[in-house]
C-alpha cells in the first residue's frame, strides 16, 4: 500500500489535534481530573512537532528537527506530569523539561547522523512512556481497571519506541525527524491509526471512573457521616429539642426522661418551664428574647428539678429558625447535662481561694479583698486597715512534736482569729504561719490598735483543753492606709515590715507601720546589694590585729578582720554591709570567702617558717544555719594543709541565742575535739553569758572594749574586768582585753593579771603582707 507521506502526516496530525481537544474539552467540564489537560498537551504538541517536520517545507533542516523533537519530547514530559497528577502524586517541573533539554544538548553532537537522531528521540520518548507507565501501575490510589488497561497500552508505546531504538526501525517512520524519509509504511500507518485513538480514549475511562469512584467515595462519606451523627446522638450527653414559635416544647429527646425521671408528656408545651428552678427562670426568659433581638444563639445554666425534688444543673443552647419574613418558624436547642462539672468548678473556685489546711481564705482572695477596700477608701475617702500576723513558735512546735501538731496548731489558731474577726473583718492565711486581717473602713490608727491587742490578749489567753502544742501567741504588723489611690503592694509591704519590727522586738507584740520602718529597709537592702557586689568583685581583704602577750608585749596571734577594697574610695570597714552577716546566704558567702583568703595567707606564712600563733576567725550565727559548718572548715584546713591548732572560732553570745543554737553547739563540739580554739567575744555584754560557758566549749574570752575605755576613771568598769580576769583564772580560760589604747589601760590590765590583749595602742590591724614584718622576720 503506497499513500502519500504528507496526506498520513497530514491526517495524524489531525488526528492528535482532534483527540487532544476532546481530551481538552473533558478537562473544562470537570476540572477536578486535572490530568486531563496534560495528556491533552501531549497528544497537541505531539501533533505540533510532527507537522513542523512534515508540513513546513521552507525552515531549514537542522533548526527544524531540533524544534520539531523537542516539543515531542515536552509533550512525553506532559504525558508522566499527567499520570503522576492523576495519582494525586506531587509533581516536579525538572521530569517535564529534563527530555526536551537533553534533546537540545545532544542534537548539535550528532545532528548529521539520522540513526543516532532517532535512537536519542526513542529513548527519551520511551523513558517518559515507561515511567508513566509505572507510575500509574504503581501508585494507584483506587485500582481502577481502565488504569490498568492504560499502563498495558503505555508499555506497547515504550516497547515500540525502544525497538525503534535499537533493532532498526525504518528511520523517521513515526516523527519524521529526518528530512530525507518521506514516505509511511501501511502497517505503521494502520498502527499509529488504532493505537493513539485507543490510548486517548483510555484515559477518557480513566477520568470517567475516577469521578464515579469519586461519588461512590462522596456518598460512603455521606452514609458513614449519617452513622456517626446518629450515634453521636443517641450517645451524647447532649439532649436535643425543639419548640414552636411561642416556645411550646414539641420534642425532646427520651434521654430528658431517663435523666431528669420526668415523663415527656409533663414536659410538651410550656409546662416544662415549671422544672426550671424559679430563680434561673428569669435569666432564660431574658436570654431567648435577646437571641430574637440579635439573631445570635444563645447559652444559658439553669437548674433542673428531678423527679425526687432535686434540682440539677443544665446548660442549654438554642437558636430560633427565622423566615423569609423574619418570624420564628421553630427553636432548636441542646440541653446537657452540666451537674458534676458545675460542682467541681465551684470546689475549684473554693480551691483557689482559700487554704486547705485551715478552711480560710488564702493570699490571692485575701489580696484582691484588700485592693477592692482600698478601692472603695479612694472614693469614699476613708482609710484601711491591714494586719500582719505571724505564729511566734510554730517551728518549735514542728521540732518538737511534729508537724501534726504544728497544723494542728494552725487550726486551732485560724478558728480563734476567725472567731474574734467575725463577719466585721476578712481574715485569711496567707502562707505558712503567717495571717492576715482586713479592717475595710477605719477613722484613725487607733482602731487597728485596739484590734491588734484585742486579738494578743485572747491569743496570749490559753483555753482550758489547751496542750503545750496549742500556744497560740503571735506577733502583729500593723499598717493604715495613707493618701488616696494606695497599691496593695505597697500596703502590704509596709505590714511587713512592721511585722519584722515586732518580732525583732522580742515577739508577742505589735508594732504600727512608721515611715523610718522603710528607711532602714531601704539601708538593708542597700547593705545587702553592696555586699553582693562586693563578693562577686573579689573587693574582700581580711586584715589582722594582733594579740599582745602583756609579759614580753610581743605578738604572739591575730584576729582576722573583714575589711573590703572599694577600687576608688580604697579600704572600707564593714560596718556599711553589717546587714549581710545575719542573711543566711550572704553572710555563709562572706564567711566562706574570708576563710579562703586567711587560710592561703597562713599557708604562706607556714612555708616561709613563720611563727604567728593563733588566728581568730569571726563567725555570724548565719554561718551555723547550714548544719555543716564544723565539717566544712575542717575539710577547708586540710585542704590548705593548716594545722588546727592555728585556728581559733570567735563566736559572739547572739550566736548562741539564735533559733539555731543546736546546730551552733554540735558545730563547737566537733571542732573542738578537733583541736580548734572557741573564743568568746564580747564576754559581759549578755545576760547569759555563764550558761553558755558551761553549756559550750569556751577556751577563751574576751573583755569587751566597752568595759576597757572607761577603766582608769570609772570603779565599776574596773571592778567587772578584775572580775572577768578572776573568772578565767578560776575556770582556767584564757582572757583576752579588748580596745586597749592608752598605757594606763595596759598597765591596770598587768597589775590585775591580764595576760593578752589587743588594740592600737600596740598596732592597728594590717593586711597580710605586712604581717611578716610584724612578727621581725
Amino acid at each position: 500500500m503506497n499513500l502519500d507521506p504528507r496526506t498520513l502526516a497530514f491526517d495524524f496530525i489531525l488526528t492528535l489535534a482532534i483527540l487532544g481537544g476532546l481530551l481538552f474539552f473533558f478537562w473544562t467540564r470537570n476540572r477536578k481530573i486535572s490530568a486531563l489537560a496534560w495528556w491533552s498537551a501531549t497528544f497537541i504538541l505531539n501533533a505540533i512537532g510532527i507537522g513542523i517536520a512534515n508540513l513546513v517545507p521552507g525552515l531549514p533542516v537542522h533548526p527544524k528537527l531540533m524544534l520539531a523533537n523537542s516539543l515531542v519530547a515536552l509533550g512525553y514530559g506532559a504525558l508522566y506530569i499527567g499520570a503522576r497528577i492523576f495519582n494525586e502524586r506531587s509533581v516536579s517541573k525538572l521530569a517535564l523539561v529534563v527530555g526536551p533539554a537533553l534533546w537540545m544538548l545532544a542534537y548539535p553532537m550528532f545532528h548529521d547522523n539520522i540513526a543516532a537522531r532517532v535512537t536519542v528521540i526513542s529513548l527519551i520518548t520511551g523513558g517518559y512512556a515507561a515511567l508513566s507507565a509505572l507510575e500509574l501501575w504503581k501508585h494507584d490510589p483506587h485500582r481502577l481497571a481502565s488504569q490498568r488497561t492504560a499502563v498495558a497500552l503505555l508499555l506497547v508505546l515504550t516497547g515500540f519506541s525502544l525497538l525503534r531504538a535499537f533493532a532498526g526501525l525504518p528511520m523517521g517512520s513515526m516523527f519524521w525527524v529526518d528530512a530525507f524519509v518521506r514516505s509511511w509504511s501501511s502497517e505503521m500507518a494502520l498502527f499509529l491509526t488504532v493505537y493513539v485513538p485507543a490510548l486517548a480514549f483510555m484515559f477518557l475511562g480513566m477520568a470517567k471512573e475516577r469521578i464515579e469512584a469519586g461519588y461512590r467515595e462522596v456518598q460512603e462519606a455521606l452514609r458513614e457521616s449519617e452513622e456517626h451523627y446518629r450515634f453521636s446522638v443517641e450517645l451524647s450527653p447532649q439532649i436535643p429539642w425543639t419548640s414552636d414559635l411561642d416556645g411550646n416544647l414539641l420534642h425532646v429527646s427520651p434521654r430528658w426522661h431517663s435523666l431528669t425521671g420526668l415523663p415527656i408528656e409533663q414536659t410538651l408545651g410550656w409546662r416544662w418551664m415549671a422544672a426550671i428552678h424559679p430563680d434561673d427562670v428569669p435569666l432564660l426568659r431574658e436570654k431567648a428574647d435577646q437571641s430574637l433581638k440579635t439573631g445570635k444563639p444563645y447559652v444559658s445554666e439553669f437548674r433542673v428539678r428531678l423527679v425526687d425534688g432535686t434540682y440539677r444543673w443544665f446548660r442549654g443552647h438554642a437558636s430560633a429558625r427565622l423566615g423569609k419574613d423574619g418570624a420564628v418558624l421553630r427553636w432548636y436547642g441542646m440541653i446537657e447535662d452540666i451537674h458534676e462539672r458545675k460542682l467541681a468548678a465551684e470546689r475549684l473556685h473554693w480551691a483557689a481561694y482559700h487554704d486547705d489546711l485551715t478552711g480560710l481564705p488564702n493570699r490571692r482572695f485575701f489580696y484582691e479583698q484588700v485592693q477592692r477596700a482600698l478601692d472603695q477608701a479612694t472614693k469614699a475617702q476613708t482609710k484601711v486597715g491591714l494586719l500582719l500576723m505571724d505564729l511566734d513558735h510554730l517551728k518549735l512546735v514542728n521540732d518538737r512534736f511534729g508537724h501534726d501538731a504544728g497544723d494542728a496548731l494552725l487550726r486551732e489558731f485560724a478558728k480563734r482569729l476567725a472567731s474574734l474577726a467575725g463577719d466585721r473583718y476578712t481574715v485569711a492565711r496567707l502562707g505558712g504561719d503567717e495571717f492576715g486581717l482586713l479592717l475595710p473602713e477605719v477613722e484613725h490608727e487607733d482602731e487597728v490598735v485596739a484590734v491588734a491587742r484585742f486579738i494578743l490578749s485572747r491569743m496570749q489567753t490559753p483555753h482550758p483543753e489547751d496542750d503545750p502544742a496549742h500556744d497560740c501567741r503571735t506577733s502583729i504588723g500593723m499598717v493604715v492606709s495613707q493618701g488616696f489611690a494606695m497599691r496593695v503592694e505597697d500596703l502590704q509591704k509596709q505590714a511587713d515590715l512592721a511585722l519584722y519590727q515586732s518580732k525583732s522586738a522580742g515577739r508577742g507584740t505589735y508594732m504600727m507601720y512608721a515611715p523610718t520602718m522603710s528607711e532602714e529597709a531601704q539601708k538593708v537592702a542597700s547593705a545587702l546589694e553592696t555586699a553582693g557586689r562586693l563578693l562577686s568583685s573579689d573587693w574582700v581583704k581580711p586584715f589582722y590585729q594582733p594579740k599582745i602577750s602583756l609579759g614580753s608585749e610581743e605578738p604572739v596571734g591575730f584576729e582576722a578582720l573583714l575589711r573590703w577594697e572599694h577600687p576608688r574610695q580604697g579600704i572600707q570597714y564593714p560596718g556599711p554591709i553589717s546587714p549581710a552577716f545575719d542573711e543566711t546566704e550572704l553572710g555563709s558567702a562572706l564567711g566562706a570567702r574570708m576563710r579562703s583568703l586567711i587560710f592561703k595567707d597562713m599557708r604562706q606564712w607556714l612555708d616561709a617558717g613563720l611563727t604567728f600563733g593563733r588566728v581568730a576567725v569571726n563567725v555570724s550565727a548565719a554561718e551555723f544555719r547550714h548544719g555543716d559548718y564544723a565539717e566544712r572548715v575542717l575539710s577547708e584546713l586540710n585542704e590548705w594543709g593548716v594545722p588546727t591548732s592555728c585556728l581559733e572560732v570567735e563566736v559572739t553570745e547572739s550566736v548562741f541565742l539564735d533559733r539555731n543554737a543546736g546546730n551552733v553547739e554540735k558545730a563547737l563540739q566537733v571542732l573542738s575535739a578537733a583541736g580548734v580554739t572557741i573564743a568568746l567575744d564580747d564576754f559581759g555584754t549578755g545576760y547569759a553569758s555563764l550558761t553558755h560557758l558551761k553549756r559550750f566549749p569556751v577556751h577563751v574570752i574576751k573583755i569587751d572594749r566597752s568595759f576597757i575605755r572607761d577603766i582608769e576613771w570609772d570603779d565599776g568598769d574596773a571592778a567587772i574586768v578584775k572580775a572577768l580576769l578572776g573568772l578565767g583564772q578560776s575556770l582556767h580560760i584564757e582572757v583576752v582585753a579588748e580596745g586597749v589604747e592608752t598605757a594606763a589601760q595596759m598597765e591596770f590590765l598587768k597589775r590585775n593579771g591580764c595576760k593578752l590583749v589587743q588594740g592600737h595602742f600596740f598596732a592597728q590591724a594590717l593586711p597580710a603582707s605586712e604581717v611578716p614584718q610584724l612578727m621581725g622576720t
